[in-house]
């Protein structure tokens, strides 16, 4: 894409999520999915298995036009790994992972903050081709209204 890459601070993913609608809630299925980042000097990986669930960018549809982001498409980068450190509160609830991973360079289990899990949707949305300025937005909206969301429950097959 053209990005210069921060040796401090840098996102990279395999490929976005297979985009498969389920029922009016849109809730998508992943194949295996991997995502690398450093946030402040602190490398982590991220495997999300074959068929995890998630309901995609939990963005109000009224905010859809305001920010030009939906809950999926090019935000997928951004909405998957963030949904699955939020619902395990940054893996404080080992089991809300569902077999995902978050690991150091060492390979040892790691847990994420939450300003770290933010960070990750807002860099995993500019890497999905999202304007900065609408990443942005999201990033603020999500700073100021997630920790409500903070170790929600995880979405279920209907």
């Amino acid at each position: 894409m053209g990005r210069k890459i921060d040796r401090d601070n840098f996102f990279y993913y395999t490929a976005q999520p297979i985009d498969q609608q389920i029922g009016k809630r849109a809730k998508k299925v992943t194949e295996v999915w991997k995502c690398w980042w450093c946030y402040r000097g602190k490398t982590r990986i991220m495997t999300v298995v074959a068929a995890y669930l998630y309901d995609g960018g939990s963005i109000p549809r009224i905010a859809w036009s305001i920010l030009g982001i939906t809950p999926s498409g090019p935000g997928d980068g951004g909405f998957l790994p963030h949904d699955v450190l939020f619902r395990a509160m940054g893996g404080k609830k080992p089991k809300a992972y569902k077999g995902c991973t978050v690991t150091n360079e060492n390979g040892n289990a790691v847990c994420v903050p939450r300003v770290e899990a933010d960070w990750v949707m807002y860099e995993g949305l500019r890497r999905g081709g999202i304007a900065k300025h609408r990443c942005r937005i999201a990033h603020a909206f999500v700073r100021t209204f997630g920790r409500w969301h903070w170790g929600g429950p995880m979405p279920v097959a209907e």
